[in-house]
């Protein structure tokens, strides 16, 4: 059977078309809530004020970034949503993922659009930090249409050490499909021209955020979507 999932995010409204085979024999869509050597940080089964959420109820939010500030990427995700947030994505009758489309474009030396997922709400007015300094891996599940690679960065915001960018990333190829992608965590490494952390103490100590996104450096034209599921530390 072909399942359609099917989500209308501005410009590109793409129709994406998930086996039905493909999807539900990998069916780690809900992962278990029972696993102690596993903290689910985000598998975007609830929502707020009709924008996905983690799994402790932190925000998500869609942003672009480029070296040309007269050249943006552009994005869309939940119409509307203000700040910008992704769009809901059926992957099965009982499992929902966070996606948008996107478009880079030039000339830019450097551009991306990232989906940012903090793991808990704020309190006064501030971000709330998670520690997983125990856990050895972060997995999640990605399908990208356009994109040969995706970014995933660890962010401390408001915990000490606050850095306008330059935080801890790792870059990792996607293959077709719907998949899960499983990296070591002392993969991670800041760029060279960053003020270095203490990876443990500063980062997955105090982890307020985790973004995926898209990035370029000489950027080509690229349109694209990327849908996201069940972000998870684990041991």
């Amino acid at each position: 059977m072909t399942r359609i999932v099917f989500f209308r995010i501005g410009f590109l409204s793409i129709l994406i078309l998930f086996i039905g085979g493909a999807v539900l024999g990998q069916d780690a869509s809900k992962p278990s809530e029972s696993d102690a050597s596993k903290f689910i940080y985000a598998d975007f089964q609830n929502g707020q004020t009709g924008r996905p959420v983690s799994k402790h109820g932190g925000m998500t939010r869609l942003f672009a970034y480029s070296q040309n500030p007269a050249n943006p990427p552009q994005f869309r995700g939940l119409e509307n949503a203000a700040p910008p947030a992704p769009a809901f994505a059926r992957v099965t009758t009982e499992d929902v993922a966070a996606a948008f489309d996107y478009e880079l474009r030039i000339p830019n030396d450097w551009a991306g659009v990232n989906l940012e997922v903090f793991g808990e709400p704020e309190k006064d007015g501030k971000l709330v930090p998670d520690d997983v300094s125990a856990y050895k891996f972060i997995t999640l599940r990605v399908f990208a249409k356009g994109a040969q690679s995706v970014q995933l960065e660890l962010i401390s915001r408001g915990q000490g050490s606050n850095l306008e960018s330059g935080y801890p990333l790792a870059n990792f190829r996607v293959s077709p499909g719907f998949n899960t992608y499983k990296l070591k965590l002392d993969s991670f490494n800041q760029p060279e021209w960053a003020m270095q952390l203490d990876f443990k103490r500063d980062v997955l100590m105090k982890l307020t955020s985790v973004t995926i996104g898209v990035h370029c450096d000489k950027c080509k034209l690229e349109k694209g979507t990327l849908v996201v599921d069940n972000i998870a530390f684990e041991k």
